[in-house]
């Protein structure tokens, strides 16, 4: 089997859910990164989008995380349910994380990322924590009391568990009100597709709350 290679940005909720899914699958892959100036310039006249990831497998060039998904699902399963009730909800899973999820995580995770606090903007940060908590009751209502979002574990889980541990790095609390998201995303980082792919602020993240 030859080894795919995935122009990567470690960060990136996007490239994490390809790693993940990679990682799961089996799939050997090499990992570019998307600022190194050689890879740069390959990766960027591979896509229109001028964005990581980017998937060179079996000849082809991919370019979007969710195409990835589905061109790695078509090539050998494991990353969607087997019912189409299932898959809808899965994909579903998958568009709120990217919006709702990503939208309320991404203005906190960019207040803080790489600055002081003396810097930051309190009331843009209290209003992602608030955005945040406010999309949580659906998904807590959505998981119930099963093990994974679709029943069975599936790219829904990777998705939104990019989007929940970046969140817990950049100090965006899980309300207790929600243990079963809590316990699910628990058993999230304890699988090694999480624990071997995730960027090391995830990691760091992970050694204080060992610590702690």
């Amino acid at each position: 089997m030859s080894t795919a290679i995935l122009y990567d940005k470690p960060e990136c909720p996007f490239c994490w859910r390809v790693r993940m899914a990679l990682h799961h699958l089996g799939l050997p892959v090499e990992l570019r990164a998307f600022d190194d100036p050689i890879h740069e310039r390959v990766w960027r006249e591979l896509t229109p989008n001028d964005t990581v990831p980017v998937l060179e497998i079996d000849t082809l060039a991919i370019f979007e995380s969710g195409v990835i998904l589905e061109y790695l699902h078509d090539r050998q399963g494991g990353l969607w349910p087997d019912t189409p009730a299932l898959r809808v909800r899965a994909r579903s899973v998958v568009a709120y994380a990217d919006n709702r999820i990503g939208a309320a995580v991404r203005d906190v995770i960019f207040e803080r990322r790489g600055r002081p606090s003396s810097l930051w903007n309190e009331r843009r940060i209290a209003a992602g924590i608030d955005a945040w908590c406010a999309a949580l009751p659906y998904l807590s209502r959505l998981l119930g009391g099963g093990e994974y979002m679709a029943g069975r574990l599936s790219a829904a889980d990777f998705t939104l568990a990019a989007r929940f541990a970046l969140a817990a790095a950049y100090g965006v609390p899980l309300p207790e009100r929600h243990p079963n998201l809590a316990s699910w995303f628990q058993r999230m980082t304890r699988l090694d597709a999480f624990v071997d792919t995730a960027p090391p602020v995830v990691l760091d993240w992970m050694d204080r709350a060992r610590v702690a």
